[in-house]
C-alpha cells in the first residue's frame, strides 16, 4: 500500500516533466526555416505557415516582403515568404492577442506572390 501512495504522490511531478521535454522537443531551438504567408499593414505583421492555421507575431526587418506606401497611405498587404528566424514560445501576442507564437525574423529567403490592398 505504501508504495502505491508514493507512487501516486510522484505522478503529477512525472507528468510535469513529460509535458516540458514534449514542449521543447516541439519547439526548433535557434533558428530554422518557416514558410507561409505575411500579412502586413499599420498595426502589425502577421504569419499563417504553411499547412496551419496558426497565426505568428512576425518581429524583424521585413521590408523585401512589403510593398512600398502609395500616396499618404502605410504599406498594407500580403506576401508568401520563405524565413529565416527563431520562433518563441506559445503566448498571446499582438494584437488583441492573437497571435500563438512570435517569430523573430532573422533573413529572408525568398518572396513571392506580394499583392498589396485592394
Amino acid at each position: 500500500m505504501e508504495m502505491t501512495m508514493d507512487r501516486i504522490r510522484r505522478a503529477p511531478l512525472l507528468c510535469a516533466i513529460m509535458l516540458s521535454v514534449a514542449a521543447c522537443a516541439s519547439v526548433p531551438r535557434g533558428p530554422a526555416v518557416f514558410g507561409g504567408e505575411y500579412f502586413y499593414n499599420f498595426e502589425y505583421a502577421v504569419l499563417t505557415p504553411d499547412g496551419s492555421k496558426a497565426r505568428w507575431c512576425v518581429h524583424g526587418d521585413m521590408s523585401k516582403a512589403e510593398l512600398a506606401a502609395t500616396d499618404t497611405s502605410q504599406p498594407w498587404g500580403t506576401s508568401h515568404v520563405v524565413v529565416e528566424g527563431t520562433l518563441g514560445p506559445t503566448g498571446h501576442y499582438g494584437n488583441l492577442g492573437s497571435c500563438e507564437r512570435v517569430l523573430t525574423v532573422t533573413k529572408i529567403l525568398n518572396v513571392s506572390d506580394m499583392k498589396g490592398r485592394e
